[in-house]
């Protein structure tokens, strides 16, 4: 590394070996993108490395809550698209620090992070970054995570925290409820928006560049060249704390254009993507029946009721308690022995605890405790975390090593990421969303629920009248919608209809004769 003042000297000194020149040239044919090698072909270049400043930019807003390393004010601003399960974004890391070493203020890389599939564990290294990043310590926690490359465990992340010195109870509360859903959610936008479909890209003052195969020569030219112009703006009167806005005022929204190569990477990421059902196929219709039950949490009422209301919640979405407080309780108290609730987990990355609360809550379930802990986070005010989710336990007289065990467990997890896949199969767009007896209601509007359990308890009576039995009746109405298989998994197992780990596991169903 040298000191920024030589950084040209350094880039015209260095040539490209014609391997990178061929590497570079396939790049080039992917993506529109500034191209950092000589003429594309030529075997032993003779001159200076060549730079395209002239390619298109792309607009790469950035947030108020960046993480970012360098210069406050910089000349050139590279945004970093990066997995840390991903080994090219490893060694490419490794690259961009020795950048911000040579050119001091002048450069600022800024962090975003984007998941790309085979590479899940990146999330959990994602999360674990965050949530240091709550205590300040972000960079130290980002360094360990690349050293200690692939071992994303809980136990690994708890030495990491414990090694910087981290308030390590609040590290895995943090960690536990997703404190960084949020940003994640909000990059992943920003991704897909610009047409990230791998890692690692960078946008550099908006100029796109794919991979982790251009070498350092190579990225000082093409940051020399970028300095340069960023100089002549400012000879030009523009401020320096104002040039990366002016250098994007004109630039693309996106998405950067992909060659066949990038093409044929994206297509992939999408089949992946809706194999594992990341994406809903399509929005729900209002209205329209689908066969979508209870799930495995117990029934709040009668498992034998004729209408079951299936909740997909979210425990931090304001409009989920509102519907609970203002409709769903009511609807329960005024037909108890004809209405049941099942609640069905779906939690938004935009609620930073909904994710913990949802595994707490099926860790609560295990020791029958499952609406007991559905009323109190109903009824709590205020933040929640792995320390309040113990002391509900010890009120609820639970064993309380065994709840925690059953909340770190990936069993646990993956129920509730049941539910998300099913959710989003089916087109769930938000929270709260119901399905009557597999009849879709959206929201929450006053009235509207209500409305559709009154109907449904006239087609249940109907067929009462016609003999069939009280326990088969809503499954029935409910089979008569859309089944909604998940991929990979077999039909009537947690799609809806009714199997073994579909039926309500209430134990003491109560036995009437009329809806």
């Amino acid at each position: 590394m040298v000191p920024p003042s030589t950084s040209s000297d350094l880039a015209r000194s260095r040539r490209l070996p014609s391997w990178r020149v061929g590497v570079a040239c396939k790049i080039a044919a992917a993506l529109a993108a500034p191209v950092v090698v000589p003429a594309c072909g030529t075997e032993k270049p003779s001159g200076a490395a060549q730079v395209r400043v002239d390619a298109p930019r792309y607009r790469v807003d950035l947030f108020a809550d960046d993480q970012a390393l360098g210069g406050d004010h910089p000349l050139v601003t590279i945004v970093f698209f990066s997995d840390y399960a991903c080994p090219p974004c490893k060694s490419m890391w490794a690259l961009m620090k020795n950048l911000v070493e040579d050119y001091g203020p002048d450069l600022r890389i800024v962090w975003r992070t984007t998941s790309i599939p085979g590479y899940a564990q990146g999330e959990r290294a994602a999360d674990a970054a965050l949530a240091a990043a709550a205590q300040g310590k972000f960079w130290p926690m980002h360094e360990r995570l690349y050293q200690a490359f692939g071992q994303f465990d809980r136990a690994t992340l708890r030495s990491h925290a414990e090694a910087l010195g981290l308030d390590v109870p609040k590290f895995l509360d943090d960690f536990d409820t997703g404190i960084g859903a949020g940003v994640r959610l909000r990059h992943e936008r920003q991704a897909t928006r610009l047409g990230v479909r791998a890692v690692p890209v960078l946008f550099v003052n908006g100029l796109p560049m794919v991979g982790a195969n251009l070498d350092e020569a190579a990225w000082h030219a093409l940051l020399d060249a970028e300095i340069a112009r960023a100089k002549e703006r400012m000879a030009a009167g523009v401020r320096r704390d104002d040039l990366y806005g002016e250098i994007l005022r004109n630039a693309k929204p996106g998405p950067i254009p992909l060659g066949p190569k990038a093409r044929e990477l994206a297509e992939k990421t999408r089949s992946a993507k809706a194999k594992n059902a990341d994406e809903p196929v399509a929005v729900a219709v209002e209205g329209r029946r689908y066969d979508i039950g209870p799930g495995s949490m117990p029934l709040r009422g009668p498992a034998d009721a004729p209408v079951v209301v299936v909740a997909f919640f979210d425990f931090q979405c304001p409009f989920c308690r509102r519907a609970h407080r203002e409709a769903l309780t009511k609807i329960l108290a005024a037909h108890p022995r004809d209405v049941a609730l099942a609640l069905r987990h779906f939690p938004l990355e935009i609620h930073p605890t909904a994710l913990g609360a949802a595994k707490a809550s099926v860790a609560f379930a295990r020791q029958g405790k499952f609406w007991a802990f559905v009323d109190r986070m109903m009824a709590h005010e205020g933040s929640i975390g792995r320390d309040r989710f113990v002391a509900w336990a010890r009120d609820e007289g639970m064993d309380e090593q065994r709840f925690l065990r059953d909340f770190d467990d990936p069993a646990v997890a993956a129920e509730v990421q049941r539910d998300i896949a099913l959710g989003k199969a089916v087109g769930v767009p938000s929270t709260p969303a119901f399905f009557v007896n597999g009849v879709f209601v959206r929201g929450y509007t006053p009235g509207a629920l209500e409305a559709a359990v009154e109907k449904e308890l006239s087609l249940a009576r109907d067929e009462l009248r016609k003999g069939t039995p009280r326990d088969r009746i809503a499954a029935l109405l409910r089979g008569r919608g859309e089944r909604v298989p998940l991929p990979g998994r077999r039909r009537g197992a947690e799609d809806g209809v009714p199997g073994a780990s579909d039926r309500p596991s209430n134990p003491n169903p109560k036995k009437a004769t009329k809806p």
